[in-house]
C-alpha cells in the first residue's frame, strides 16, 4: 500500500473498531447466546465417544451423517417457506426458539442414552436427526439476529463467538461424558433464552449502503457453498478412515485448530471489507485453504491432521461468511430477506457435506481429493469470470445515485403503488420496473428474483406495453413525470 492508502486504511480500521465495540456492547445478550450455542455445538460435534457409539456403518460417522440429513431437510423446508413468504422472519415467532431449544436439548439426551443403557441404535439415530433440525433453526435465527446488529459487524462477531465457543468446549470437555452432555443441553437452553430476549429488543443498528462490492450472485454463492461443503464432508470421511478412537480424536483436534484459524480470517475480512468485493473475500480467505487442504491430503505420506485443519479453516470461514453474505445481499434490496438467503446458502452447504460424507470409503482417498482440488481451481476461474462480468452491475447503487441527481430523488426511489395504479402493473412487474430504472441487467434481475431470463424479458415487454414505451430511458422518463405529478 502507498502511504496515503495506509493512512486511509488505519482510519477505516479505527472507525470500524469504535463502531464494532458499540455494536457488540449493545448486543451483548446476542453475543453471549451465540457463545453458548457454539459451545454446545462443539461439545456434540467433537465428541469422540458419541461419534463412535452412534456409527451405523464401518467407515462412517453415522451421527454426523444423520445430523446433516436432518439439517438438509429442515433448511430445505425453511428456504421453501421463506421463498413463498418473502416477509417471513423466524426471530419474530416464539415457536422458532422452542423448536431450537426442544429439538437440540432432546437430541443431546437421546445421543447419550446408548452409553448408559442398551438402547440400540434407534435412540442415537433419532437424536442425530433432531439435532440437525434444532440446529437448522439456530442457523437461521443466528443470521437474522446478527443482521439486525448490522452486517458490517457480522464477521467480527462470528470470530469472537466461535473462539469463545472453542474455549467453552475445551473447559467442559474435561467432564465425564454424561455431565458434558448435560452441560451442552443447558447451554442450548441458555442460548435459546438469550436469543429470544435479544429479539425482543429494538433494532439498534442501521447499515449505510453496502461498502462491499457485490460481484457474486446468490447462485454462485450457493454453488461455492455446495462445493466447499462437499470438500469438507469428503475430507472428513477420509480423515476418519475407520472408527478407531485415535483417528477420530486426531480429526476432531484438527477441526478445532481449523476453527480458530477461520476466526483469524474473519477478523481480516472485517478490517478489509471496505476494500474487497465478495469474490475477493472468497478468493483470499476461502478457496486457497479448502484447495490446499485437498492438495495436501492427495500427497501420499502426509499426516491427515494438518490438511484437515487447513481445509476446515477455509470451510469454517466460508460457513461464517454465509451469514455476512446473506445480510449484505438482503441490504441490496433483493426480493427476499435474510431468512430466505441464510436458509438457502446453508442448505447448499449442508447438502454438499451430506454428499461428501456419503462417498463410499474406498473412494474417499488421495485420488478423489486431487480431483476435488482440480474442481475447486476450475470453479475459481468460473467465479472470476462471473465476478468480472458483474462489475458494472455491482455499481448499480452509484448509477442510481447519479440518476437521482438528474431526474430527481423520488423518480429512482420505489413507487410501486403509483405505477400499479397508473399503468396497471402487477406486483411482480412493479418490482422489475424498480430494478430496470437502476440499470440492473436482465440476467441479474432474474437471479435476484429467482426466475429465468425469458421470464424477465416477458415481464419487461408487458411493462413497456402497459407504459407505452420502448426502452428503459423512455420508461425512466415516464416514471419520473408520473412521480412529479404525484
Amino acid at each position: 500500500m502507498q502511504e496515503g492508502s495506509v493512512s486511509t486504511f488505519v482510519r477505516e480500521a479505527k472507525g470500524l473498531c469504535v463502531d464494532a465495540s458499540a455494536a457488540l456492547k449493545s448486543n451483548l445478550l446476542l453475543v453471549l447466546g451465540s457463545i453458548a450455542w457454539w459451545g454446545s455445538h462443539f461439545l456434540l460435534l467433537w465428541n469422540v465417544p458419541i461419534a463412535t457409539l452412534d456409527s451405523f456403518m464401518s467407515g462412517y460417522d453415522g451421527r454426523f451423517v444423520l445430523t446433516i440429513a436432518g439439517t438438509v431437510v429442515a433448511l430445505g423446508a425453511l428456504a421453501l417457506l421463506a421463498w413463498r413468504k418473502p416477509n417471513l422472519s423466524l426471530y419474530a415467532h416464539p415457536a422458532s426458539y422452542a423448536m431450537f431449544a426442544g429439538c437440540a436439548s432432546l437430541a443431546l439426551v437421546l445421543l447419550v442414552i446408548p452409553s448408559i443403557v442398551e438402547a440400540g441404535a434407534f435412540a442415537g439415530a433419532v437424536g442425530a436427526l433432531l439435532s440437525g433440525i434444532g440446529n437448522s433453526f439456530a442457523l437461521v435465527l443466528y443470521g437474522e439476529l446478527h443482521a439486525r446488529m448490522g452486517y458490517r459487524f457480522v464477521p467480527l462477531a462470528c470470530a469472537v463467538e466461535t473462539v469463545a465457543g472453542v474455549v467453552v468446549f475445551a473447559l467442559l470437555s474435561q467432564l465425564p461424558m454424561i455431565a458434558e452432555m448435560v452441560a451442552a443441553a443447558m447451554l442450548v437452553l441458555i442460548a435459546a433464552a438469550l436469543y429470544f430476549t435479544s429479539a425482543r429488543s429494538p433494532e439498534r443498528s442501521a447499515d449505510v449502503p453496502a461498502p462491499t462490492r457485490v460481484d457474486m450472485t446468490v447462485r454462485s454463492l450457493v454453488a461455492l457453498a455446495m462445493l466447499t461443503g462437499f470438500a469438507y464432508g469428503l475430507l472428513r470421511t477420509f480423515a476418519i478412515g475407520g472408527l478407531e478412537a485415535a483417528s477420530m480424536r486426531a480429526e476432531m483436534t484438527s477441526e478445532a485448530i481449523g476453527t480458530c484459524l477461520s476466526a483469524l480470517l474473519l477478523v481480516a475480512v472485517f478490517f478489509l471489507q471496505y476494500r474487497q468485493s465478495l469474490f475477493e473475500q472468497c478468493l483470499l480467505f476461502v478457496v486457497p485453504l479448502v484447495a490446499t487442504g485437498m492438495l495436501l491430503i492427495s500427497v501420499q505420506g502426509v499426516s491427515v491432521v494438518a490438511p484437515m485443519a487447513v481445509n476446515t479453516g477455509g470451510f469454517a470461514c466460508f460457513f461464517n461468511l454465509m451469514w455476512y453474505f446473506a445480510a449484505v445481499l438482503a441490504a441490496r434490496r433483493t426480493r427476499h430477506r435474510v431468512t430466505f438467503l441464510v436458509a438457502l446458502l446453508f442448505f447448499g452447504s449442508q447438502f454438499g457435506q451430506l454428499l461428501g460424507a456419503l462417498v463410499p470409503v474406498q473412494f474417499a482417498n488421495a485420488f478423489s481429493s486431487g480431483l476435488m482440488y482440480m474442481l475447486l481451481l476450475v470453479l475459481t476461474l468460473f467465479l472470476y469470470w462471473r465476478a468480472k462480468s458483474l462489475r458494472s452491475a455491482a455499481e448499480a447503487p452509484n448509477q442510481a445515485a447519479a440518476l437521482s441527481a438528474v431526474y430527481g430523488e423520488d423518480s429512482v426511489s420505489s413507487q410501486p403503488a403509483v405505477w400499479v395504479k397508473q399503468f396497471g402493473l402487477s406486483p411482480r412487474e412493479a418490482e422489475i420496473a424498480q430494478l430496470l430504472v437502476q440499470r440492473i441487467p436482465y440476467k441479474q434481475i432474474g437471479e435476484e428474483l429467482f426466475v429465468s431470463g425469458n421470464t424477465v424479458k416477458t415481464h419487461v415487454r408487458n411493462i413497456y406495453k402497459k407504459a407505452d414505451v420502448s426502452s428503459r430511458e423512455e420508461l425512466l422518463e415516464k416514471l419520473n413525470d408520473l412521480t412529479k405529478k404525484g
